[in-house]
């Protein structure tokens, strides 16, 4: 493939609308809210003293436990 002088002065064009939507406000917002959930984790931790993991592990556990319940009651309310 050659690469011409034409292609080289060419000036790209922009990103699509969805793809500079997602750019500057989504990736920045999780990447944020990612950061504050660590910062919280490290705090919890240091209050408490037990690992990040151990915490980690155990509110996924609760959250897991939450959703199979959620989903057990709307089935046994969808049969009546």
């Amino acid at each position: 493939m050659v690469i011409g002088r034409d292609y080289t002065l060419e000036k790209p064009s922009r990103p699509s609308a969805p793809k500079f939507f997602l750019d500057t406000k989504v990736v920045p917002l999780a990447v944020n809210m990612t950061g504050g959930m660590e910062v919280a984790l490290s705090r919890a931790s240091a209050r408490t003293g037990v690992r990040p993991s151990v915490i980690l592990a155990g509110a996924g556990g609760l959250a897991c436990l939450a959703v199979a319940l959620l989903l057990r009651s709307r089935r046994t309310v969808d049969e009546r």
